[in-house]
């Protein structure tokens, strides 16, 4: 049974600045809320083998990572098991509770190209890149909601910058309290006539504590249609 739907490929045929195809979920097209998940960057890994290389001169690399990650259900990859945990607030959310959130979703990364190494840290023209082609791509799928991974200022900044180009309002700003360290910010872009939300969280890859993180993604997001 495949867990994603192919039928939006057409949209991105043309799209040049698009390396990689989002992942869109078999169910995203009859979600209630439209969802887009907003990842970072992919690392080289395996140079020697050529595998790296392989996978992601293919517009479904990114499809078959985050399959491979998501959809592989006893797999710990922390940067998607945490968000479930968050997302339906236990510590062991059940399969069929996994396979309905990456199904009803689409995944994409913000960053469109691969970084050397997880030391290396995205500049602000991988962000003002990213952000042009999130914009787009919300638009081409009618997305509603975003929940993007990390709170970095240039990320922020470029979001921001990347609005005020194409003449679109955007504001950005603290709520609730700090989790931690951090704080989240919800934002908003839009024209007037439709406002597309951001939700701003710390990246769950590591350092991520899900019960306090819950209340922010339940109190920011619609999410009851994952339940």
């Amino acid at each position: 049974m495949s867990f994603i739907d192919l039928s939006y490929d057409h949209l991105f045929k043309s799209r040049k600045t698009l390396p990689w195809w989002p992942w869109i979920g078999r169910q995203f097209s009859v979600s209630p809320v439209k969802t887009m998940v907003v990842g970072e960057s992919i690392y080289e890994w395996d140079s020697q083998s050529g595998d790296f290389a392989r996978r992601y001169a293919q517009t479904t690399g990114l499809r078959i990572t985050h399959e491979n990650h998501a959809l592989q259900f006893d797999r710990d990859s922390p940067y998607v098991r945490n968000i479930e945990r968050a997302i339906f607030f236990t510590l062991k959310p059940k399969d069929e509770q996994k396979l309905n959130l990456w199904t009803s979703v689409v995944y994409h990364n913000l960053v469109l190209q691969a970084l050397p190494s997880n030391d290396h840290r995205p500049s602000k023209r991988h962000y003002r890149d990213g952000w042009n082609e999130v914009l787009d791509l919300c638009d081409l799928l009618r997305v509603e909601q975003c929940l993007v991974y990390g709170l970095e200022a240039a990320k922020l900044e470029a979001l921001k910058l990347v609005a005020a180009e194409r003449n679109l309002t955007c504001v950005i700003r603290r709520v609730g309290t700090k989790v931690g360290r951090s704080h989240p910010r919800l934002g908003t872009v839009g024209n007037g006539n439709a406002q597309l939300k951001f939700l701003f969280v710390r990246h769950p890859s590591s350092f991520f504590s899900w019960r306090k993180w819950n209340p922010v993604l339940r109190d920011n997001l619609s999410l009851t249609f994952f339940a």
